[in-house]
């Protein structure tokens, strides 16, 4: 479908707002200045009260989840890459010792993305959405590489369709990739072409969630884009309208023994142990730029306002960036070009010190 709707330049527009200054938060303003949604779509209350926001200091607590012995890599293989006009592409791939200690040695994926342009040169670290690395991805790296960044693509190890997976083990995915993402910095700071004082990181939907999580947790990290996603992944895959994740929770309820959703709201805050939301203190809120989809079934909107919130120091003024769109979830991950022209803008303002 999204390919569909590039094809088709069924495409809106984005803008990055300049806010003025107000009694308002800049989150209420940019509602106020985006285009108005032309359609009503239900979201959830959300009701309940979100576990608490941990401290900074439980947040560094945290962090020991994510950690990696240099060694878990045993091997690297860089394959041939395909040249073109302005970027080449290769796959790497990492042989590694798994570093949570459960299933031994397995393979980690990425595509790399260099661009013609001499070095050492910015690079961006792509996360995948729901459906894994596709077109989507590439798209996006390309425009980057076009633009004179490198970039590499994090391929998922583990599908999130997985019905056998448990509930609990919902964490080991999530840290994984991070960790993924965390040696793909190490490779990229032993290449000549790579600036490691200019590593950012992008993605969308899932892969924003990824994003957000990864960007919270890798302080080399300087800024990240992250379109369409959120936090609270418990209540995310609770309210859910995406076919494709309904099916997965649903068929794991009825195994787990969770009758309703309420339920498995439940049980899910209480067995994770990381979400995006945790990370949020430990980073600048100025450092991410957010694209908000109105009327969002996949990605609910109450959702993006609290990854929102969590990287935010109202008491400071201080707030992430924030591009508004008006059409909901695909059409806005559709939105490729444009969303990497504001990102780059974003992470070149990083570089100009703005």
């Amino acid at each position: 479908m999204i390919k569909k709707f590039t094809l088709l330049s069924v495409l809106i527009p984005l803008s990055l707002p300049a806010l003025p200054a107000a009694s308002q938060t800049p989150y209420q303003q940019v509602l106020e200045l985006a285009p108005a949604s032309d359609f009503s779509i239900p979201q959830p209350a959300v009701t309940a009260a979100p576990p608490a926001q941990p401290a900074r200091e439980a947040a560094q607590e945290k962090l020991r989840l994510f950690d990696y012995r240099k060694d878990d890599v045993l091997s690297v293989k860089r394959n041939t890459p395909k040249v073109h006009k302005k970027y080449s592409v290769e796959s790497i791939d990492l042989l590694l010792n798994d570093p949570l200690r459960q299933k031994g040695e397995y393979s980690q994926e990425y595509f790399y993305y260099r661009t013609t342009q001499p070095g050492p040169r910015p690079t961006v670290v792509i996360y995948t959405p729901f459906s894994g690395t596709k077109t989507i991805d590439a798209w996006t790296a390309v425009k980057f590489a076009q633009r004179g960044y490198n970039a590499i693509i994090v391929v998922p190890t583990e599908s999130l369709t997985d019905q056998a997976r448990p509930l609990d083990r919902t964490d080991d995915l999530l840290i994984r990739e991070c960790i993924a993402g965390r040696m793909a910095i190490d490779l990229l700071e032993t290449l000549p072409e790579v600036n490691k004082d200019r590593i950012y990181a992008t993605g969308i939907s899932m892969g924003g969630i990824r994003t957000a999580l990864f960007f919270g947790v890798e302080p080399r990290v300087k800024r990240a884009s992250e379109i369409v996603g959120g936090g609270d992944l418990p209540g995310i895959i609770a309210d859910t309208q995406f076919s494709m994740l309904k099916k997965v929770r649903d068929a794991r309820m009825q195994i787990e023994g969770l009758p309703t959703i309420e339920d498995f709201r439940t049980y899910m805050h209480r067995v994770m142990a990381v979400d995006p939301l945790d990370f949020g203190g430990l980073r600048e809120p100025e450092d991410l730029l957010m694209f908000l989809g109105n009327g969002d079934v996949f990605v609910p909107d109450a959702y993006q306002k609290k990854l929102y919130d969590a990287f935010s120091r109202p008491q400071e003024g201080r707030y992430p960036a924030v591009v508004r769109s008006a059409k909901g979830h695909l059409i806005t991950a559709a939105a490729i070009e444009k969303q990497v022209a504001a990102s780059f803008d974003f992470f070149e303002g990083a570089a100009a010190g703005r």
